[in-house]
């Protein structure tokens, strides 16, 4: 049987123990290191003081099998992994020539002044034996040293950088270094129903299938279920596959993805199959699902425009919905809010459109209409559908909510031609 392997994550920073910065880099080790079948079961965060630091170091190879350590390799002063790590391993910087030429193509492209060079050029300075990773967005690569029976990996602190180097880079070095498991991973994403509703909808299956127990994991606009299977049997990957099947049929209604996708990029490859084209009027979501349908790579094949007509003269004006309507049944209605969606539609020529008002909250409602009272309108060709949500109290969450129904209601639609 292999051995289980264990892994221990070290953030270096002040800003982060003082909380002005989050710690979001241990969250995205821990899920890639899992994914290959290490487990994390230490996260140390310490300041910026080369003692600390060292002991850290010094604990963490005793416990653990893969050591990645965030932060410290700036040009600056308060940045003084580098140096620790050579104490640490017994050995000296060296400049590397690989580092250095990516440091002046970095700093060329960025049109730096000359002296730039001069100040960053520490960073070509690494620890003699190293492997190094290099930075496609920024000026310090990653390092990679190995003690014992430990492998660490030192790393930027910008999330962007550490993640670019981590995987595939580091990530493919341990899997050439390391005795790792055979793991079978799964994911199935749904949206418009509760994690205890779908706990209950799913109860049959778990029944029957005990042995593979899997993670419901809530989000503000749904539930991601993930799936895992280690080291197994073809029988018991068979019986695995089986349950998934199973889950599958059950809750297809909700299901909009079974890999990492976001509900606006699937949204986007069947307008794109399709050769349509939406466009999108907002009120209380105030750009908030425009700005997740343009984050789209190739977005603008499908992405007409839109919208965001916040008061009741902008719908007027912009949208063409009638005075009357919003003076009869007030701007958060379900009759304005199909005014605004086919005024939307009109307006761009486009196949689909998506229409939000609502009260985002914190203060503006009424007894009549409570705050997180909303309406989403969708059209697909001649077909519309309005529904009206009540999300609660929080701004950010209701307009992140009904940016996400307009986007679950539109996929309805599609599937349903």
């Amino acid at each position: 049987m292999k051995k289980n392997l264990y892994a221990e994550i070290i953030s270096i920073g002040n800003e982060i123990l003082a909380g002005y910065t989050i710690n979001t880099n241990s969250a995205f080790i821990s899920q890639e290191l899992r994914e290959i079948g290490i487990a994390v079961n230490w996260v140390t965060t310490i300041a910026d003081d080369s003692d600390e630091i060292f002991k850290a170091l010094q604990t963490a190879a005793q416990r653990a099998d893969v050591i990645a350590v965030t932060g410290g390799l700036g040009p600056t002063p308060d940045d003084i992994t580098k140096e620790l790590i050579c104490r640490f391993f017994d050995t000296k910087l060296v400049e590397n020539a690989d580092v250095l030429n990516d440091l002046k193509d970095f700093l060329k492209k960025r049109k730096r002044p000359a002296h730039f060079l001069a100040i960053n050029r520490a960073q070509a300075l690494v620890p003699e034996n190293a492997k190094i990773l290099r930075n496609a967005f920024g000026t310090a690569p990653g390092i990679i040293m190995e003690k014992d029976n430990s492998v660490f990996v030192f790393m930027p602190g910008v999330p962007l950088e550490m993640k670019n180097m981590f995987n595939p880079g580091f990530i493919n070095f341990l899997k050439s270094r390391l005795d790792l498991p055979e793991i079978h991973t799964h994911i199935m994403r749904t949206t418009g129903i509760a994690e205890s509703s779908l706990h209950d909808m799913l109860k049959p299956v778990i029944s029957e299938y005990p042995q593979f127990p899997f993670a419901f994991l809530p989000r503000q606009v749904g539930v991601d279920l993930r799936f895992r299977i280690i080291n197994g049997t073809a029988e018991e990957i068979s019986n695995w596959q089986q349950m998934l099947s199973a889950i599958r049929n059950v809750a297809q209604k909700f299901i909009f993805t079974e890999n990492d996708d976001a509900l606006e990029e699937i949204i986007f490859k069947k307008l794109f199959d399709l050769k349509q084209t939406i466009a999108v009027a907002e009120s209380f979501t105030g750009g908030l699902l425009q700005d997740w349908i343009t984050n789209v790579p190739g977005s603008s094949s499908v992405y007409l425009g839109g919208i965001v007509a916040y008061s009741n003269q902008s719908k007027i004006m912009l949208l063409d919905v009638k005075g009357a309507v919003l003076k009869e049944f007030g701007a958060v209605s379900s009759e304005t809010a199909i005014e605004m969606v086919r005024g939307v539609q009109k307006k761009f020529s486009s196949h689909c459109a998506i229409a939000t008002t609502g009260i985002a909250g914190p203060t503006g409602g009424s007894n009549e209409k409570p705050v997180g009272l909303c309406y989403i309108a969708v059209r697909y060709g001649e077909k519309e559908s309005v529904k009206e949500f009540n999300f609660g109290s929080s701004r950010e969450i209701n307009k992140m909510r009904g940016a996400m129904s307009g986007l679950e209601i539109l996929r309805r639609l599609i599937d349903e031609q």
